[in-house]
């Protein structure tokens, strides 16, 4: 992972300042930018500590080695994933209005959910993982840093609670979409979080050419990994579960972010 970044990432960031490297081209239907208000700020009152299950998942011996890793997990990943969550914060941002309401559907330790949340002051960002280690690390962490609009709920993505029906702006994922067990499942889900007209945008490495190369690696490297999409396999996945919209924008080599919008 670090090789990647620091061999291609970092070249082609550097082309691409200068001028000399492409930008990359979307495809299919990006979701429109109404510029409405955003939901404001509901859970991070409500939930002031983590929100933890009651009962084990079905799913929870895929995140016992994240449960192991929650302390130091970010520190490991930050070289590699970093470069690519800010390559996708401009194209979230276009959906992103200051008091947005936003999900982060696998949060992590919380590092990029931090990031969100200083861009909604006025809104709040409620980050779900199935590993309580990764939950309660991420409430440390954003009460460390002194963010208040933060919420943390331990929660299987493909079986979000009840009162998240239709309350979020916008839904995002970052390099944890390869980690669902049940793909069709977790969009249906997230499809039900979002308002109408709300968006759902997933960083992930997505090229057939990259997927092939690296699955190997991952399945034998990567805790909890399930499989990769590629940008049509997104697609077809965000249209079959009822999105109006479905797009992918390339980032960087290797990786994109598919975007979903719920019908108005």
């Amino acid at each position: 992972m670090w090789a990647w970044a620091s061999g291609v990432f970092g070249p082609v960031r550097a082309a691409r300042r200068a001028g000399v490297w492409p930008e990359p081209q979307p495809e299919g239907t990006l979701p429109l930018v109404h510029g409405r208000p955003g939901l404001g700020r509901a859970f991070a009152d409500s939930d002031p500590r983590p929100r933890l299950l009651a009962q084990a998942s079905a799913h929870a011996p895929l995140v016992e080695e994240f449960d192991r890793m929650a302390e130091v997990y970010d520190a490991f990943v930050k070289p590699f994933s970093q470069p690519i969550f800010d390559e996708a914060l401009p194209v979230i941002d276009a959906y992103l209005q200051p008091d947005a309401r936003v999900l982060d559907a696998g949060c992590g330790a919380g590092r990029e959910l931090q990031r969100i949340a200083r861009r909604v002051p006025a809104g709040e960002v409620v980050g779900i993982d199935l590993s309580a280690g990764m939950v309660n690390a991420a409430w440390r962490s954003a009460r460390a840093h002194g963010l208040g609009n933060c919420a943390f709920v331990q929660s299987d993505v493909g079986a979000l609670p009840p009162d998240f029906t239709g309350r979020f702006d916008l839904v995002y994922s970052s390099l944890a979409h390869h980690h669902y067990p049940e793909p069709r499942a977790a969009t249906l889900e997230i499809l039900r979080a979002l308002r109408p007209g709300g968006v759902y945008c997933v960083v992930d490495p997505g090229p057939e050419w990259f997927n092939a190369m690296s699955a190997p690696l991952a399945q034998w490297a990567d805790p909890g990994w399930i499989g990769f999409h590629s940008p049509a396999q997104f697609r077809q996945l965000f249209l079959d579960a009822g999105f109006e919209r479905a797009a992918w924008c390339p980032l960087l080599p290797g990786f994109g972010v598919a975007l979903g919008q719920k019908r108005l």
